[in-house]
């Protein structure tokens, strides 16, 4: 590949202008500047004549960077002095060769793709390569180049520009910049952050200021890495930190605080409003879509933390702790949230820690049951399905999935918990069959970790083996939220649990997204009927009208509707009466503990 022919441009903002190098490096930016659109309005003015070679070497000739100039097929057409004199080649032996033969094997294929990928969606690329000189000495290059395409947008000549950054490597400046900034994303790293976080707090005591701390976290980004790679997920984390630059003023600090958490420290705050602007901003900027590796369109939401400077805390480490804690509250609010530190969220972290440590012990202790509530034909009232619902068994309660659920999607303890619910409901329906209990479908929900997670098909596939259940018989319920984060991986992961004859359903169908394109893509069988619609019907006009909506759009899908939450006879009456086809509630009967989920099954009340 040419790419690693090439030699490298360097430009490091973060570096103070004060050395000679980092003087060096600014003037090297100046001049990619200047060098790159001087080309290519020369290019597009003279490249039919004869003169090109001389005309690029007239303006490039003179430049203290390397340049090395390929045609569409990444031959080399031409090279400058500094080329040569980086590289040790002469001009006549790497005219019409391939800029690969330069290459130190430091690199992998996909190091290569990536740049290709850059070159061919944004007719660009930068960054750091290791390339071989012609005396087999191996050194380190900052490379920029570009793509010229002709009036078509077809690439005709790729330009690198280049220099060797060894001096730079072997400089105490560069040790220093690793030590203080982000590898990735450049920002201030927790080191700097600290410092920088001191310094503004005595400016802040100075001048009688006000200041904030923002704990910024993007909700869900592991998902990203999980569907898309690492490199994707770098991609969206250099593009995120470049938005949140772009969110406050210069005098600002913007950190990286490690994983996809970043700390915003901004100064001279003239009251409490101007940090909620700035958090609304971060919000609305992070609501665009990513376009990430291979053109995915990825949509992320954010919790922001805040808290202020010197009326909550008068250290660096409470300013953080505090954050921390405003970020955990916020995300308990939902997706693009921010909340500020108040003291109340101590107790609420105090709370928030008891709650973990008692589920960890009830996974030692066993102390998990499932509830089972039934589904019934509404045209006749017959049991054919049963919903698991897992509760938690303590001495004297039984603990209500809605005290602990929240804490567990936070703490990584929502993925087993899923996983036994699988488990222990697959055997509880085989256990019922063994004792001559009609073949009733069981229906699981599925939480957002355990649908994006490499091995939910495997989970499944295992349980069923297991088991010995019927994959007919069984059916998981997702929500809209959790399938149309990425639609592609979502569809390919449906589809896969399709093929082994399980059944799927959109729970609280209407509360997401509700796109009816989705809904022609996505391989399902029926749709859950919300309760926040099925509670006010008759009474509410607009909640019949959406229950009747969408019993009729399913329908003309091919779709089955089952209404959750059907609590009463009236409800029923017109859930019945408009064709809706099963449910379940408080009407039919409570989730029942197994033994008591038997009884109501055999006493005459299924198919």
């Amino acid at each position: 590949m040419f790419l690693c022919g090439f030699a490298v441009v360097g430009f490091m903002p973060a570096l103070p202008y004060s050395t000679p190098f980092s003087k060096s490096i600014v003037y090297a930016l100046a001049q990619t500047v200047v060098i790159f659109p001087l080309m290519y309005l020369l290019f597009k003015k003279y490249r039919k004549t004869e003169n090109l070679r001389s005309l690029y070497s007239n303006i490039l000739e003179e430049s203290r960077e390397a340049v090395c100039i390929t045609d569409d097929k990444v031959n080399i057409e031409y090279v400058n002095a500094a080329f040569t004199a980086t590289t040790g080649y002469a001009r006549e032996e790497v005219l019409g060769k391939n800029p690969k033969m330069m290459k130190s094997e430091r690199h992998d294929a996909e190091f290569y793709k990536e740049m290709w990928n850059s070159l061919r969606d944004t007719g660009q690329w930068q960054g750091e390569v290791w390339d071989r000189r012609k005396d087999g000495e191996i050194y380190p290059k900052w490379l920029t180049i570009k793509t010229l395409r002709n009036a078509k947008g077809i690439p005709e000549k790729y330009i690198g520009i280049f220099s060797d950054i060894t001096t730079f490597k072997q400089t105490g400046e560069y040790i220093e910049h690793l030590i203080h900034y982000d590898y990735l994303t450049n920002l201030p790293n927790r080191i700097l952050l600290r410092e920088r976080l001191r310094q503004a707090m005595s400016v802040a005591d100075r001048h009688n200021h006000l200041m904030a701390v923002m704990s910024v976290d993007m909700d869900q980004f592991n998902k990203i890495n999980s569907a898309l790679g690492y490199p994707a997920g770098d991609q969206f984390l250099k593009e995120a930190a470049q938005r949140l630059l772009n969110c406050v003023s210069p005098k600002d600090t913007v950190a990286r605080a490690g994983g996809d958490e970043f700390i915003i420290v901004m100064n001279e705050l003239g009251g409490e409003q101007e940090a909620v602007l700035a958090a609304q901003r971060v919000i609305e900027a992070m609501s665009i879509p990513f376009i990430l590796k291979k053109r995915h369109d990825v949509f992320i939401t954010v919790s922001i933390g805040v808290t202020l400077y010197p009326s909550d805390a008068d250290s660096v480490d409470m300013l953080l702790r505090y954050a921390d804690m405003a970020l955990k509250r916020a995300k308990e609010l939902g997706n693009n949230k921010f909340q500020f530190y108040g003291p109340e969220l101590g107790d609420k972290s105090f709370e928030h820690l008891s709650i973990e440590t008692n589920l960890r012990h009830a996974f030692q202790n066993e102390e998990f049951v499932l509830h089972y509530q039934p589904i019934a034909d509404l045209q006749n009232g017959r049991i054919v399905g049963m919903e698991a619902l897992i509760r938690r068994q303590e001495p004297d309660l039984l603990v209500m999935p809605a005290r602990f659920i929240n804490v567990a999607e936070k703490t990584g303890l929502m993925l087993p918990i899923c996983e036994w619910t699988l488990s222990a409901s697959c055997r509880q329906a085989m256990l019922w069959q063994s004792e001559g209990l009609p073949s009733l479908r069981l229906s699981v929900n599925v939480s957002a970790a355990q649908f994006h997670q490499q091995r939910l098909i495997k989970t499944v596939e295992e349980a069923l083996m297991e088991t010995g259940l019927d994959p007919k018989r069984l059916e998981l319920e997702l929500t809209e939220r959790v399938i149309i984060y990425d639609t592609q991986a979502s569809i390919k992961t449906m589809h896969e649990l399709k093929e082994m004859g399980v059944s799927l359903s959109i729970d609280d169908f209407g509360t997401g997204y509700s796109s009816l394109s989705y809904l022609k893509k996505f391989p399902i069988d029926k749709l859950k009927i919300d309760i926040s619609f099925v509670r006010d019907i008759p009474s509410d006009h607009d909640s019949n009208s959406i229950a009747k909506a969408i019993i009729a759009l399913a329908h003309n899908l091919n779709l089955k509707v089952i209404a959750e939450g059907v609590e009463n006879e009236r409800q029923y009456q017109f859930l019945k009466e408009h064709g809706c086809d099963e449910m379940q509630g408080y009407y039919f009967s409570v989730p029942l503990p197994a033994e008591s989920f038997k009884k109501l099954v055999l006493d005459g009340k299924s198919q």
